[in-house]
């Protein structure tokens, strides 16, 4: 049994009405990141990023300063030790099916915290027939996600644990719940730009500026599927997980190599002093 807290506008509630439009149609937006020893230490990017999709949405929610409350409050009312998991949602609100999308809200604010679960230390991954639509500027998390989860289930068919998203050129994108990154054998790093739909994901972010503060080149282009296929490393990033390297492409295996393992490192120890 999960040993879930949930608060729904502030308040313990695990009931939302079948009338709000994120569970109609998917209208609304979320963040999902873990804590570090107890703290939300990320939980101002998150909501930056968060009320960013909102605004793109023009979705009208409750106010950041209350949701931070919330968080706090939740995390306070957790009954076990260790690591949580937050999952942040706003959505549209309810009212009529016919009423205009403009004129709904506040839409609710959902806060769900969580243990954190147990964190893997490699990655199965599988390239899966499941492309990005064609679009330009970055992803969004929308509680529409069942794009997502026909990805990740596609590669867990595939006896791999996360997939491998293409753009709608054929290029690599996104995993399903990660942003994927590739060393060559020139030992540079590579990961798709994040203005095709692909999600600017926060660890990705730290990734990025770790490397130029370390002096470690990185590449943010196009990805070809045959470069990916001849990478010497793969690894992905992600909120829950971290830096997590990729020993296995399909049914190609591959080492957790010394780039990866110096950058997982750094991550880990920048979030121990975070």
């Amino acid at each position: 049994m999960i040993d879930a807290v949930i608060l729904v506008d502030g308040e313990p509630s695990k009931s939302i009405s079948v009338l709000d439009r994120g569970l109609l149609s998917g209208d609304g937006c979320f963040e999902v990141l873990r804590t570090w020893r107890g703290r939300a230490v990320e939980l101002a990017a998150h909501l930056a990023r968060l009320y960013d999709t909102a605004a793109f949405l023009k979705l009208r929610t409750r106010a950041r300063e209350h949701v931070i409350r919330d968080v706090e409050h939740a995390l306070a009312r957790t009954a076990t030790g260790g690591e949580h998991r937050i999952r942040i949602l706003l959505t549209r609100g309810s009212g009529p099916l016919s009423q205009p999308v403009a004129s709904l809200g506040p839409g609710r604010a959902v806060v769900i915290v969580e243990p954190l679960p147990a964190q893997p230390k490699e990655l199965a991954l599988a390239v899966v027939d499941w492309p990005l639509p064609a679009r330009t500027g970055r992803g969004h998390k929308l509680l529409a996600y069942a794009d997502h989860v026909i990805a990740l289930e596609l590669a867990r068919a595939a006896g791999a644990d996360e997939a491998v998203r293409l753009d709608a050129d054929g290029a690599v994108a996104e995993g399903a719940t990660s942003n994927v990154f590739a060393v060559d054998e020139a030992g540079v790093i590579l990961t798709p730009a994040a203005d095709r739909g692909v999600l600017p994901g926060i660890v990705r972010g730290r990734v990025l500026a770790w490397c130029a503060r370390e002096g470690l080149p990185v590449r943010e282009r196009p990805i070809g599927l045959d470069e990916l296929r001849a990478a010497r490393e793969l690894f992905v990033t992600s909120s829950l997980r971290g830096v997590v390297p990729a020993t296995c492409l399909d049914d190609r295996r591959l080492a957790a190599g010394p780039v990866t393992a110096r950058i997982a490192a750094g991550y880990a120890a920048e979030m121990a002093g975070a």
